[in-house]
C-alpha cells in the first residue's frame, strides 16, 4: 500500500517547479512510497520507506511526475537525482525524528535532512556514502527496464551508463549509527526545555507571572485590547515560553494544562495565542 508523506519540511531541496504541480487536499505535495522494512533499536522502533519510482514518474497526482511515457534519460534522472528513502524514529508510539537521505545535486555525495517535530527543528547531516543509484531505486528500475538494463558486481547498467550501487543497509546502518543519536541529542535538548519551563513556572519562578502582576490593578491594556490579570499573566507566560524556542502551539498549550491541571477557557486562549504571536528580544 502507498503511502503521502508531506513534503513541506524538504521543499528547499527540491528547484524543478514541476516538482510542486500536484498537491493534496492539505496544500502539501505528494510523493508517493512504501513501506521496506520494520527494525528495533534499543526501545527505539525504526520504519524504513521508499519513494517508488512506479506511481510518481508517470502519476499526473504525484508532485514529482515527468511524464505519462518517461525516457531512459526520464528515468535515469529520477532515479538519481530525487530522495530514495526516508526514515522514522518512534519511542513508545511517539515521533523523536524523521530523517531523508537527499543526493548532492553537485557529485555522488548525499545528506540526510532531519526533522526533529518535538520543536520543529531541523538538522542537516551529511553523510558518508557515495555512489550513484540506491539499491531498491535500481532494482526497481531493473524490472521496470528490464530489456535494456542489468545488475552485475554492484553496479547498475543502463543505457551504456554504469552507476555505482548503495547498497540499502549501509544506509540503515548510517543512520543507526549517527543520525538516531543527533535525534536522541535533539529530543533530549527539548525535554530539558520542557523541565525549565515547568520548573520555572512553580510560584516564584521566572515563569509565575501571576505572582509578578499581584500588584497591578485593574485591567491591562495591551495592543488596544484589554486583559484582565489573569489572562494577562497567561499572554505572557505564552510570550516568555515561545522565546525560549518552544515553537509548536498545541504543544505549548498542552504543556501550560499540563502544569495547570486543566484546559484553557475561552478568553484564556485568546490570550494565549496574543502572547505566542509576540516576538520577544
Amino acid at each position: 500500500m502507498f503511502k503521502i508523506l508531506p513534503l513541506i519540511s524538504f521543499l528547499l531541496f527540491f528547484t524543478h517547479v514541476k516538482f510542486f504541480s500536484q498537491i493534496d487536499k492539505n496544500g502539501n505535495p505528494v510523493f508517493n512510497s512504501v513501506n521496506i522494512e520494520k527494525t528495533n533499536l534499543d526501545d527505539f522502533e525504526i520504519i524504513s520507506n521508499y519513494y517508488t519510482i512506479k506511481d510518481n514518474i508517470d502519476n499526473k497526482l504525484s508532485s514529482v511526475f515527468v511524464s505519462e511515457s518517461p525516457s531512459i534519460e526520464d528515468f535515469i534522472n529520477f532515479s538519481t537525482k530525487l530522495p530514495s528513502y526516508y526514515f522514522i524514529l518512534i519511542d513508545k508510539g511517539n515521533v523523536q525524528g524523521m530523517a531523508m537521505l537527499i543526493p548532492s545535486p553537485k557529485d555522488d555525495s548525499y545528506f540526510y535532512n532531519v526533522i526533529i517535530p518535538n520543536n520543529n527543528s531541523n538538522i542537516i547531516i551529511p553523510s558518508s556514502l557515495r555512489g550513484k543509484i540506491t539499491e531498491h531505486r535500481a532494482k526497481e528500475l531493473a524490472v521496470i527496464k528490464n530489456n535494456d538494463s542489468k545488475i552485475t558486481d554492484n553496479q547498475f547498467h543502463i543505457s551504456n551508463t554504469s552507476l555505482e550501487i548503495i547498497p540499502f543497509q549501509k544506509v540503515l546502518s548510517e543512520f543507526k549509527d549517527v543520525v538516531v543519536d543527533k535525534i536522541k541529542s535533539a529530543s533530549k535538548t527539548d525535554n530539558r526545555l520542557e523541565e525549565y519551563i515547568k520548573s520555572e513556572s512553580k510560584e516564584g519562578g521566572k515563569f509565575d507571572f501571576k505572582k509578578k502582576l499581584e500588584d497591578s490593578e485593574g485591567l491591562i491594556a495591551y495592543e488596544s485590547i484589554l486583559y484582565n490579570k489573569k489572562d494577562f499573566a497567561i499572554l505572557m507566560w505564552s510570550a516568555a515560553v515561545k522565546s525560549l524556542g518552544y515553537n509548536d502551539f498545541d504543544k505549548a498549550k498542552d504543556l501550560w494544562k499540563s502544569i495547570n491541571g486543566r484546559e484553557l477557557t475561552e478568553p484564556e486562549l485568546k490570550a494565549f495565542k496574543k502572547g505566542f504571536e509576540i516576538k520577544l528580544k
